[in-house]
């Protein structure tokens, strides 16, 4: 007993310096993840550097976003828990004369982040998510990259560094992105070995990749051709980017709304598979299309809430698999 009672002082401050730990970093992570909002002029580079499969040439093009144009994102950041900051992107396009493209205003990506997270959802295949328990692993920071509609897009778990500047890195497997298709014309191959690390320097951050497009059929995948990309984030004046504060001020409350239906659908419980109905555009074009039916309504009745609620989750249910 007495060696017990002398013990209890050392468990004491074994415990008070493990909970230490565990705070610094979630504020580690935290005002890093604070550090990446702000107006930013974006410059996206990718480009194919080894073939992992014979037969198949590297495509010689670099996605150079910004040959003819200047793309820029308002990030803004809103903590939705103690533990859980939700980073909203707004992308438009400019020429080089500074004028703001039209038509190109867009609500991006969307990132949730959360310390301590107790699942995430991994893409296992075209339109297909898995749920994976995270409680083994409580002191990481999950990020969640949401698709245009904030739907599933991919999702990883890693740590917020200490050091100079703080850096997060993780490996996750994706769908194929946007900009191969859209921009590209690529349709050959089905999902992206990615390999993500994020550096924030403050007035500026960068996200590199080293990813692999992969084919994947029947549950198998198959290398095709390694990928190196980097994205530089320079900080501009928030001036810059009035227009896309403007334009995320005018859809916050849907968005908002949005993101807790969203919240009810992935909740770890299982799995999420997607579809598209024949003839039916992207699901987040539908989405589109609600937002705009609910621009300018007030969403503190709560009759507008349930009756955008269930506009949201009618999108949502017609474009899962039953």
């Amino acid at each position: 007993m007495r060696a017990l009672v002398g013990s209890l002082p050392l468990l004491l401050a074994l415990a008070t310096a493990a909970l230490a730990d565990v705070q610094d970093l979630r504020e580690r992570g935290l005002a890093a993840i604070r550090s990446l909002t702000g107006c930013f002029l974006v410059d996206y580079s990718f480009v194919e550097v080894e073939s992992l499969r014979p037969g198949y040439t590297r495509d010689p093009r670099v996605y150079d976003v910004n040959r003819d144009k200047s793309v820029k994102e308002w990030i803004t950041a809103e903590q939705i828990a103690p533990n859980r900051i939700w980073l909203q992107r707004i992308l438009f396009a400019a020429d080089l004369d500074g004028t703001v493209r039209m038509g190109s205003l867009l609500r991006h990506q969307s990132e949730d982040w959360e310390f301590g997270a107790a699942y995430l959802y991994d893409f296992a295949g075209p339109q297909i998510w898995q749920p994976r328990d995270l409680r083994a692993t409580p002191h990481l920071w999950t990020r969640r990259v949401t698709n245009l509609d904030d739907g599933p897009r991919y999702q990883c778990a890693g740590a917020w560094t200490a050091g100079g500047y703080p850096e997060w890195s993780c490996d996750s497997y994706a769908p194929v992105p946007g900009r191969e298709t859209r921009d590209m014309g690529r349709s050959d191959y089905q999902a992206l070995d990615r390999r993500t690390r994020i550096v924030a320097y403050g007035s500026s951050f960068l996200e590199r990749q080293n990813n692999v497009k992969t084919l994947h059929a029947e549950g198998v995948r198959t290398p095709l051709v390694r990928e190196l990309g980097k994205t530089w984030y320079v900080r501009l004046p928030e001036g810059e980017c009035a227009v896309g504060a403007a334009f995320a001020r005018d859809r916050a409350a849907f968005w908002g709304l949005l993101r807790e239906t969203w919240d009810g659908v992935l909740n770890g419980a299982g799995p999420f598979v997607e579809r598209t109905p024949p003839g039916q555009p992207p699901r987040f074009v539908k989405m589109f299309e609600v937002e705009e039916e609910f621009m300018g309504k007030d969403f503190t009745d709560p009759a507008v809430r349930e009756a955008a609620r269930a506009r949201i989750r009618g999108v949502i249910d017609a474009y899962r698999a039953p």
